[in-house]
């Protein structure tokens, strides 16, 4: 005799086992995270269940249309099918062991509240088969850039047509909303040239398709009404695909595109492959891929990296790729590639989210431990300015002694470029703008000078704002400056930070910046910048003194210029206008060659000399 157990409402706080279970429509059967509620045969869902486990040695059928938050398969034989209705899941999918046969009626949902996945398992033990409904789900608040570019990559074992998506509009013809990205087609004579938007390639039919681990990039701009230059996303957007899952195999491989005749090679743009998030630190990558990620945060509206070499991280990114994201990886050979298995997969993680991850914790398998990794010592500088307020970073590292001032593949993040608001990158040594710069540690600290030139770029000219701090193991006896060359100042960093605002008079300024490591000497009993005054230029050549001038608590008040054997030429008083070190003092006296003597007077009373020598 068949045993059917029907439930308006239950709230179980013990493990129970039913034969079969039928939940009828409008019920609701709260299980508590300690607890399992198992059913070894048949199940007719039309309700929701927060938590259940098919379990059992026979075939067993899950009928009805209604919502599990958290599945469990955990079978020593036969199959468990979906019927013609469909099953959405909201939380995890756990396949210990067993099959589950989808066939199409299982539905992966996605929502503000969460987005479901299907937990690390073991494929020789436990799968699912079968077409599965995977849901993305898309904030369109205005703080997220509802309209506009997003990575996207879907999770299935075959490459999928686009006629599998629904939910989101793709414009095919005018334009262009869906592109992949070539790598081997990088190569472009003009205006991209050897960039990595010189890859993008329109799909131009439904009937094309997504290949395996293949990232597209989608101009979301809503499901119905409106065109892709027009349309706006005024709702909330939830993409809908479907095929079979990448759950089959402990690993998915994807190869990667490298054409060494490009002038910058090497970008692929791929996708996580699984219905989960998972950590790019367990991503296995072939020795000559960089181990840096680059993605899109569409809330700034500019590019982050994360290096898991060293974590050093650029625009809030963290280790985390979400279900349904795509991400650009370089490869600096061919033949590479890199390998996600289950153990990558994660549960959820605070930090940048570009989607909004699942929240859920069921049947977690063991953290990983990863390696010990040096502790960094660098300097972050953030830009702010015209366009979308949320400022651009780049990080500068001086920790890892086998880094270099040029490109070091294992360090480095290159620039991506922003054009929404401000942005910074730092310029290495062959010219290469990056986001991320590693080079040797400072030998001798407080002495030994290290320069970065900068680049700053905006969508409009205007007023700008650059903010630096060290981070990580800074040594403080290692100064930091930033010298403005265009208004001839020398800004030292004093209390831990350093502020300069100025005016953009173009939309890219090269060459007017640069970052300095002890520009100004450190007082080695002090530990702070002690007295300086030095020229910056001697002999001068004009009427023109250009000179340093530090002091850890004390301001310039009036300056002197004297020929060598006393004879004032010129006097004058200094600016305090903000926090410069560098002046410039026009002495028109000073013209013949010879010996002079420039004396500084303090605002505590000290006195400060040089030589100067006049061609």
């Amino acid at each position: 005799m068949k045993e059917y157990i029907f439930i308006l409402f239950l709230l179980i706080d013990f493990s129970a086992t039913r034969a079969q279970l039928s939940v009828a429509a409008g019920t609701n059967i709260g299980v508590l995270a300690t607890d399992d509620l198992t059913v070894l045969d048949n199940l007719q869902n039309n309700g929701t269940i927060e938590r259940i486990t098919l379990s059992g040695s026979s075939s067993q059928s899950v009928s009805g249309t209604g919502t599990i938050n958290h599945l469990k398969l955990f079978k020593t034989s036969g199959t468990a099918t979906i019927q013609s209705e469909m099953q959405s899941i909201t939380g995890t999918l756990v396949l210990t062991s067993g099959t589950l046969a989808a066939g199409g009626k299982l539905t992966l949902k996605s929502s503000a509240s969460g987005t479901a996945r299907v937990a690390q398992h073991n494929p020789s033990t436990g799968n699912v088969t079968g077409n599965v409904v995977v849901e993305r789900w898309i904030n369109s608040a205005s703080g997220t850039r509802a309209r506009q570019w997003r990575l996207l990559g879907f999770p299935y074992n075959a490459a999928m047509p686009l006629t599998a998506i629904s939910g989101m509009s793709i414009d095919f013809t005018t334009n262009r909303s869906m592109m992949y990205f070539n790598e081997a087609g990088a190569d472009a004579t003009s205006g991209n040239s050897a960039t990595r938007n010189a890859g993008y390639v329109s799909f131009t039919s439904s009937g094309q398709q997504v290949a395996v681990g293949q990232g597209v990039a989608a101009w979301l701009y809503g499901n119905s009404g409106g065109t892709a230059s027009a349309g706006s996303l005024a709702s909330d957007l939830t993409i809908t695909s479907f095929g079979a899952l990448n759950e089959d195999g402990n690993n998915v491989t994807i190869p990667l595109s490298y054409t060494g005749s490009l002038g910058n090679p090497g970008w692929n743009l791929v996708s996580n492959p699984f219905a989960s998030s998972i950590a790019w630190s367990g991503v296995t990558r072939s020795a000559s891929v960089e181990p840096t990620i680059y993605r899109w945060n569409p809330a700034a509206a500019n590019w982050t990296t994360l290096n898991t070499q060293t974590n050093a991280v650029t625009g809030g990114a963290d280790d985390i790729i979400e279900s349904g994201s795509a991400f650009f990886v370089r490869s600096a050979a061919s033949g590479q590639s890199i390998t996600i298995p289950q153990s990558a997969k994660t549960p959820t993680a605070t930090g940048l989210s570009h989607f909004g991850r699942a929240p859920f914790r069921l049947d977690i398998t063991p953290e990983r431990v990863p390696a010990a990794i040096p502790r960094l010592a660098g300097i972050r500088l953030k830009v702010s300015g015209q366009g979308n307020p949320l400022p651009d970073d780049i990080y500068i590292d001086v920790s890892r002694d086998d880094a270099t001032s040029g490109y070091d593949l294992r360090y480095d993040a290159e620039s991506m470029g922003r054009t929404s608001g401000a942005g910074l990158s730092v310029k290495e040594r062959d010219g290469r703008p990056c986001a991320v710069q590693f080079d040797a540690p400072i030998r001798q600290a407080g002495t030994e000078k290290r320069y970065y030139p900068l680049t700053v770029t905006s969508p409009a000219v205007g007023q700008t704002r650059l903010e630096i701090a060290p981070e990580g193991d800074w040594n403080s006896i290692n100064t930091i400056s930033l010298i403005d060359t265009q208004e001839d100042k020398t800004i030292l960093m004093q209390g831990g930070t350093l502020t300069h605002s100025f005016n953009m008079a173009s939309k890219k300024v090269e060459g007017r910046f640069i970052l300095a490591i002890n520009h100004v000497k450190m007082d080695k009993i002090t530990g702070m910048p002690g007295a300086q005054l030095r020229l910056l230029g001697n002999p001068v050549t004009g009427d023109r003194i250009d000179l340093l001038l530090a002091h850890p608590t004390a301001r310039p008040l009036r300056w002197e210029l004297s020929s060598i054997q006393g004879a004032k030429v010129a006097a004058g008083q200094f600016s305090l206008s903000d926090g410069n070190i560098q002046y410039g003092l026009m002495v028109p006296g000073m013209r013949a060659s010879g010996l002079y003597v420039l004396r500084v007077d303090l605002d505590n009373g000290e006195v400060q000399t040089v030589k100067v020598m006049r061609q």
